[in-house]
């Protein structure tokens, strides 16, 4: 409404009307005071001046209260510095005094209708309809005065005066329908509608408020049948094909559901989720045709989209590990899963998930210097995650890079908070930088220090560790015993693993007949297992000057398989081999 008043301003100061004689004094001094004092008002309201414009115009209706324009520019004037009471006041006047004036009249009709005063708003419209009738605003507006005022009658005559001046079209239509469903009429608001679809048949925006219609009204049926004309005519309607596929799912018409997100997709208008979701609904459905087509589609709309490039990444290592693509396809699908991901923490490095990913992958394929090179990465981005220093410690003793592996530990034992799980890991994997090193006692330390915390989840793994390095060491071997047998008895189930080097040690403790006797607990079927325990056992028999025996063993782990040059070299001289 400012941008009219300015319009009007601009009006009155070219225009220079010639005003009405000045109340009681009709001499050229106060006519030549009059027209000053106006213009300086123009002026003024111009600039931004506004008290000393309403100034101005004051003085103008002292010398005559009842000149229009005088009325009109204070109204224009009380609206910009926020007195819309003064405005009203002002502005009425301005009517009442000159009441041919449509301009006036058109900004009291819009002032009044933003006071919410409808009725008496839609009828100045009705009387600017009648002095203007080829101004469809002005129909419009006393319309929604009308239906604003709930007087539904009259905003329905106001559209058929519209479509008797200017025939009928599918805005008043639309309109028609509206008041009709804000009356409650809703089969007058359909009748309508398909009124409307009969003369333009196959309109988009006619479709759209059919099926929002129906929608509204629970006719489902009618909706989704109207929804596929919609789409037909539009295939950009990237919400209507989801909302079609999802009618279909439910509907258990698995092959149009398929259809429909193949086709939301290439409608290149759905978000980044919904495109998401058809394309996991295409996966299900290992339509491997339209996933192939699809993705170049995903790409080219979502080009540095970081959640696109990671449910591609999750697609690629998802075929990847099925076994039915051959171990080189397998290896091409993993590399390009791989290239996705990077390309997701490039675009977006806050993707914690992603480097994730990254980094599991790594550790369970033994790359490790892929594995250090992300984790370093990682901790860059996140210096306060705990796994990524856990996961390059793992890397760095891995590599035998110890002393790094030992700063990285150090770094990631300060982040743990309330993680004792991660703590112990860590811990452990200090442990195993310490024994690397060659300081044995400290990596003992911290290992039973990772013991110490209890917990369930890494206490077995930790304690069989232990015990194996300090094997492998000869060092302090009743310690290494002790721990391993204190974790046996927490084992639901004895683990053969366990047993084996339990035996280990207790051959190199020289205590022969109870390592027998372990040997003698573990069952298995497993090849690699059976040939380990008939080797153990001659050895034990040899120790025990039992050399019959010790042969009949060895050979027999041969015959399981065994084919390592020890049990060759046993076998060949009857003499025990370290």
């Amino acid at each position: 409404m400012l941008s009219r008043f300015t319009f009007v301003i601009v009006l009155l100061l070219c225009s220079c009307k010639a005003h009405q004689p000045i109340v009681q004094n009709n001499n050229t001094e106060n006519t030549k005071l009059f027209i000053q004092s106006f213009h300086e008002g123009i002026r003024l309201k111009l600039q931004g001046n506004y008290v000393e414009a309403i100034d101005r115009f004051d003085k103008c209706l002292t010398l005559d209260p009842l000149d229009d324009a005088t009325h009109f520019a204070l109204a224009q004037t009380y609206l910009f510095i926020g007195d819309l009471k003064l405005a009203e006041k002002h502005t009425l006047l301005a009517v009442q005094y000159d009441k041919t004036n449509l301009f006036y009249q058109v900004e009291l009709a819009y002032m009044l209708r933003e006071k919410a005063e409808y009725n008496y708003a839609a009828e100045l419209f009705e009387n600017l309809i009648a002095a203007k009738p080829r101004n469809v605003g002005y129909y419009f507006a006393a319309m929604d005065c009308y239906k604003k005022a709930k007087n539904y009658s009259k905003a329905i005559s106001i559209i058929e005066k519209l479509e008797s001046a200017k025939g009928e079209n599918i805005e008043t239509a639309l309109q028609k329908h509206q008041i009709y469903l804000e009356m409650g009429k809703t089969k007058e608001a359909e009748r309508v509608l398909l009124s409307l679809d009969k003369a333009t048949p196959k309109n988009p925006m006619v479709l759209a408020s059919l099926v929002d219609f129906y929608f509204k009204n629970g006719e489902e049926p009618k909706a989704f049948l109207r929804l596929k004309d919609l789409v037909t005519e539009d295939p950009q309607n990237g919400m209507g094909l989801l909302m079609l596929a999802e009618y279909s799912y439910r509907q258990g018409n698995q092959n149009q559901t398929g259809n429909y997100f193949y086709k939301a997709i290439q409608s290149e208008n759905i978000s980044v989720v919904e495109t998401i979701h058809a394309f996991d609904y295409l996966i299900y459905q290992k339509d491997t045709l339209k996933i192939n087509t699809s993705i170049p589609t995903m790409e080219r709309v979502f080009p540095d989209n970081d959640t696109i490039l990671s449910a591609l990444g999750d697609y690629y290592f998802q075929i990847g590990a099925l076994p039915y693509q051959g171990e080189t396809n397998n290896i091409e699908y993993r590399k390009t899963g791989l290239t996705y991901y990077n390309r997701a923490v490039d675009v977006n490095p806050n993707r914690y998930d992603i480097w994730e990913k990254l980094l599991y992958f790594y550790y369970d394929n033994q790359q490790w210097t892929l594995l250090k090179r992300v984790s370093e990465s990682t901790v860059r981005a996140y210096p306060l995650k705990s796994e990524p220093f856990y996961l390059g410690a793992v890397a760095l003793n891995q590599l035998r890079e110890f002393q790094a592996a030992i700063s990285f530990v150090q770094q990631g034992l300060m982040t743990i908070i309330d993680n004792g799980v991660l703590q112990s890991d860590l811990l452990g994997q200090l442990g195993e930088a310490y024994f690397g090193s060659g300081d044995l006692e400290k990596g003992m330390e911290k290992y039973l220090e990772a013991l110490t915390l209890n917990e369930k989840a890494t206490k077995s793994y930790l304690s069989f560790n232990l015990s194996l390095r300090l094997y492998e060491k000869r060092y302090k071997l009743e310690k290494a015993l002790e721990v391993l047998e204190t974790s046996l008895l927490t084992l639901a189930e004895k683990d053969n693993m366990f047993l084996l080097l339990q035996t280990d040690i207790l051959f190199e403790l020289n205590e022969y007949d109870k390592a027998m006797f372990v040997l003698n607990t573990i069952q298995s079927n497993e090849k690699d297992i059976l040939i380990d325990v008939l080797e153990r056992k001659g050895d034990l028999f040899f120790k025990q000057n039992k050399n019959t025996e010790a042969m009949i063993s060895w050979k027999q782990s041969k015959a399981a398989g065994g084919d390592s040059k020890k049990l060759f070299d046993k076998i060949k001289t009857g003499l025990y081999v370290e």
